[in-house]
Parts: C-alpha cells; sequence; structure tokens
C-alpha cells in the first residue's frame, strides 16, 4: 500500500511538472504567432511606404530581406520547440512506461507471495480435515461419482434425443424433397401430353 502511494505521488510530481512545461510550451507558441503576425504587419507597413519611394524595388526587397529573417528565426524557434516538445513526450511516455511496469511487478511479486501463503495454509488445513473427516470424504466421493454416472447417463438420453429430432428431420426434409420431385415429374408428363394431343377437326362447311 506506501509502495503505491508513493508511485501515485511520484506520478503527480511528474504530471505537475509535464503540465508546466506544456503550458510553458503554449505560451512560446503564442508568442511566436504574436511575433509573425506582427512581422506581417511590419512588412505590409513597410511595403506602403516603399511604394512613396523612389527606388521602390530596392526598398521592398530590404523590406522582404527583413521580413525574411524574422521568419526564419520564428520558424527555428518553432522547429526547436517542437522538437523539444517531441522529447519531452518520449521521455514522459517512457517514464510512465517505467513505472507501470515496476507497480506491476510489485503487485504481481505481493500477490504471489500472499498466493502462496494462502496456499500454504490451504494445505495444511486441508491435511488436519483429510485426518479428521476421512469416512466423510468417502462418502463425498462416492456421492460424486454418483452424479457424474447420472450427468452422463442424462446427456446420452439428450444426445439420443437430439439424433432421434434430427433423423426425424432428415426424413421430413427426404419425403418433401420426394414430394416436390413426383411434382415435378407431373407437371412434366402433363406438358408431354398436351403437346402429343392431335389437333381439333375442322368444321364442316356450311350448307
Amino acid at each position: 500500500m506506501k509502495q503505491l502511494i508513493l508511485v501515485l505521488a511520484l506520478a503527480a510530481t511528474a504530471f505537475t511538472a509535464w503540465s508546466q512545461e506544456a503550458a510553458g510550451a503554449a505560451a512560446q507558441r503564442a508568442r511566436i504567432k504574436s511575433e509573425r503576425a506582427q512581422a506581417d504587419a511590419a512588412f505590409r507597413t513597410e511595403e506602403k511606404a516603399c511604394y512613396g519611394k523612389f527606388a521602390v524595388n530596392d526598398c521592398l526587397n530590404e523590406a522582404k530581406a527583413r521580413q525574411r529573417a524574422v521568419l526564419a528565426e520564428l520558424r527555428r524557434q518553432e522547429i526547436a520547440l517542437n522538437d523539444a516538445e517531441r522529447k519531452r513526450s518520449a521521455a514522459e511516455r517512457e517514464r510512465m512506461v517505467k513505472e507501470r511496469s515496476e507497480a506491476s511487478q510489485r503487485a504481481a511479486d505481493a500477490e504471489k507471495r500472499a498466493a502462496d501463503a494462502a496456499d500454504h495454509q490451504a494445505q495444511a488445513a486441508g491435511k488436519a480435515a483429510e485426518r479428521a473427516t476421512s469416512e466423510a470424504g468417502q462418502s463425498a466421493r462416492a456421492a460424486q461419482r454418483q452424479q457424474e454416472v447420472e450427468q452422463r447417463q442424462a446427456q446420452h438420453a439428450a444426445d439420443r434425443a437430439q439424433a432421434e429430432q434430427q433423423a426425424a428431420k432428415n426424413r421430413e426434409a427426404h419425403a418433401e424433397r420426394l414430394r416436390q420431385a413426383e411434382e415435378r415429374r407431373a407437371s412434366r408428363a402433363k406438358r408431354l401430353a398436351e403437346r402429343k394431343k392431335p389437333p381439333a377437326q375442322p368444321l364442316p362447311p356450311a350448307p
């Protein structure tokens, strides 16, 4: 129990630290987004100002270069932030897997010890009960054998009933097939008889 409490406390501490790091990363992302928007707004302002100067292209190129430099730096920071988050997530997953594995192992060890103790107690109690109630045990075994015999007999009876029911179904199916075959033969014979019937005689001529 104490080990479980310790594991939970460590997990809570780690989660708090991870939450703080996640909040910091979110703040960094918000800052990068804001600075990127500011860079775009600054470029648009400089772009408008350039159209009022004599060397428009040079002015625009310089403004674009400044914008690209700012955006490239922000992109570098964003990539570094993503990489740090991936590493932090991987480390957190690894830590959680390790903690779960250790907790599972401790629980399994505790369960094994408890099972061994219970098994030892059960064996001791069983031997004592066997020595004290040998006749009762023999009666119970006899009753169990009788019950098994009855169960086998009941199963055999159920199997026979099922087999008889299946045989009846098979007979019904066979009779139905014979009836359908007879109907087909009668229908075929009727069609043949109708085809062989002589044509009707023509009517005698009118007087």
